[in-house]
């Protein structure tokens, strides 16, 4: 069962980009078989926060105290150029207001679990891009509100403490949870058990989506390549100035990919979340649409950065060769 179960796993995380795409088709196309998971958005995000719990250790807060200049770089620039980044969007084009908040909410959002995965592929600083994810969501509940307020107040009423309370239930509770049944099982059990999180996350995350699909495809069909467009560059502007800005700040290449990467891609679940308890549903149209197109770019970004990688440790072993055999020819 377990190995079926591992299969399945494998199979799940390495083909979950079109995993997505077939679940907005069957979402638009077969609404009836997500509209259940519409009232259930916020209790399917916090099983996907606990399992992040799960997987989460001790090494992962040590990172931040031991390494804070890189994780205060990763995590000041996630919260800085991504709601920047939508705010200037939303003023650009001249949104209307739903897609104004929609949009300055997913910018607001902390990093995903899927930035790690991308971080692996691209051959980064793994154990960064883990403990900027863990940060960045440790934030949440006090940055979410605050951007959103600030930024968003001008087209919706926004209660700062009704939004911390409700981040901090969906996203703190569980993961703390999940840290504290992490400590109660043990390691060796929690590792067997790792396969069969990935699934439930993955789950969960494809269902809040689809969800949001059935209820809003009409109108994104309606906007059409306009909010596929925003969404884009959103998400492509954040991975260029955050490798232009980590370039500039000094960091070692694994450490600048790993950055970039948590800087483009967001929780877009969390965001589809807050839309089911403080929003109008077409409000989580631009987190929906993001969530499909951050598996492609992360995909495409991440295979980038490993070719990269494998050029530059190329170099590195050529000069190494060069440094043994020039002696001995003397």
């Amino acid at each position: 069962m377990m190995d079926l179960i591992g299969k399945l796993s494998g199979f799940v995380g390495k083909n979950l980009t079109y995993i997505v795409f077939l679940v907005v088709i069957w979402a638009y196309f077969m609404p009836g078989a997500f509209l259940w998971a519409v009232p259930h958005t916020v209790l399917l995000l916090g099983v996907i926060m606990f399992g992040m719990g799960m997987t989460l250790h001790a090494k992962d807060f040590k990172l931040i105290l031991q390494r804070p200049k890189e994780v205060l770089i990763g995590c000041t620039a996630h919260y800085t150029i991504m709601p920047l980044l939508a705010y200037g969007l939303v003023l650009a084009f001249q949104m209307p207001p739903e897609m104004a908040v929609g949009m300055i909410l997913l910018g607001s959002c902390p990093s995903g679990t899927a930035s790690n995965v991308m971080g692996f592929l691209a051959k980064a600083d793994v154990p960064l891009s883990v403990s900027i994810t863990t940060c960045s969501t440790l934030l949440a509940p006090i940055m979410m509100p605050f951007i959103v307020w600030g930024l968003a107040g001008q087209w919706v009423e926004v209660s700062f403490f009704a939004m911390a309370m409700t981040v901090m239930k969906v996203i703190l509770v569980p993961l703390v949870l999940g840290l504290i049944v992490h400590r109660v099982m043990g390691e060796k059990h929690v590792a067997s058990l790792s396969k069969v999180l990935v699934l439930i996350s993955a789950f969960g995350v494809l269902v809040i989506v689809g969800g949001v699909i059935a209820i809003n495809g009409a109108k994104i069909l309606e906007m059409g390549f306009f909010i596929i467009l925003m969404v884009l560059i959103h998400n492509l502007g954040g991975f260029l100035i955050g490798y232009l800005v980590t370039g500039k700040l000094g960091l070692g290449k694994k450490q600048q990919h790993s950055v970039t990467l948590e800087v483009g891609m967001q929780n877009d679940a969390l965001a589809i979340s807050l839309v089911s308890v403080f929003f109008a549903p077409a409000v989580a149209i631009p987190a929906a649409v993001g969530a499909a197109i951050h598996q492609v770019t992360g995909s495409i970004l991440a295979g980038v950065f490993a070719r990269n990688m494998d050029k530059i440790e190329a170099r590195n072993a050529e000069k190494q060769r060069e440094t043994i055999t020039v002696p001995a020819q003397h």
